[in-house]
């Protein structure tokens, strides 16, 4: 396997969400020392790191969303 073919799935593998056979292919693919695909898989722990820094989505009060919702609906609405 070819370093084009696994440059969608750094990210992927280091997450566990890769198939069986695409891991054994990468990681057999790093083991032979392939230096673009090292550094590569570097920079998707980096990524994957920060991702995993981000804080969890907040979600608003009941009257809150209902109350940004009214508002929205009232500024898209046309001037009657």
């Amino acid at each position: 396997m070819g370093c084009q073919h696994l440059e969608e799935i750094y990210e992927l593998w280091l997450l566990g969400a890769t198939s069986e056979q695409a891991s054994l292919d990468l990681r057999d693919h790093l083991g032979r020392g392939c230096p673009h695909c090292l550094e590569r898989v570097r920079e998707a722990v980096e990524t994957v790191y920060v991702l995993g820094l981000a804080p969890k989505p907040a979600r608003p009060h009941p009257r809150v969303k209902s109350e940004m919702l009214r508002q929205i609906s009232r500024q898209a609405a046309p001037n009657r």
